[in-house]
């Protein structure tokens, strides 16, 4: 067995990459999980993303994700994988050969990691729309105060001080 791994393209600004690797560690340490973040000085960060101690170490249960963001040229590139060999080999081993129930567990911690890449591609790309509609938009200008003709009812200018239809004071 290899790895889950988990790699995609987002076309945006490069400079997103802080607040994609800010988002994805807030999720993920709110959800419990122990996050360590490096920045890179290529602009990129890495993160990794663990949980559970030694017995679910031993029955295959402890979840383990390497995430790495990176700039491609004005793009972001992110891959997120999970090492099968590295965090199941002992206890697969053991499983295969006494505690074979425990394969049932081991089974459903490996689909359970799979699911974690999702889930940063997921974030990554609700931050990149979050901030990109941000940046489109322009603060919306507070709308010029209109007036109406009390007599005919014509709209008119602001800065009016007289009807443009029938003449009457505004």
């Amino acid at each position: 067995m290899g790895t889950f791994k988990s790699n995609k393209t987002f076309f945006a600004s490069p400079a997103l990459i802080p607040v994609i690797a800010r988002d994805i560690t807030v999720t993920f340490a709110n959800d419990g999980y122990e996050v360590h973040s490096d920045e890179l000085v290529s602009g990129g960060y890495d993160i990794s993303v663990t949980k559970g101690g030694i017995f679910k170490a031993i029955i295959g249960m402890k979840t383990a994700l390497k995430i790495h963001i990176y700039p491609a040229n004005e793009a972001i590139q992110i891959q997120a994988g999970v090492g099968i060999f590295g965090q199941q080999a002992i206890p697969l081993a053991i499983s295969m050969l006494i505690f074979w129930p425990v394969l049932i567990t081991q089974i459903s911690g490996m689909v359970k990691q799979a699911k974690l890449d999702n889930k940063v591609m997921d974030i990554a790309a609700e931050t990149i729309a979050r901030e990109t509609s941000r940046q489109s938009i322009p603060p919306a200008a507070p709308p010029a105060p209109r007036k109406f003709c009390t007599k005919c009812g014509k709209e008119n200018t602001p800065d009016s001080l007289f009807c443009c239809a029938c003449g009457n004071k505004l």
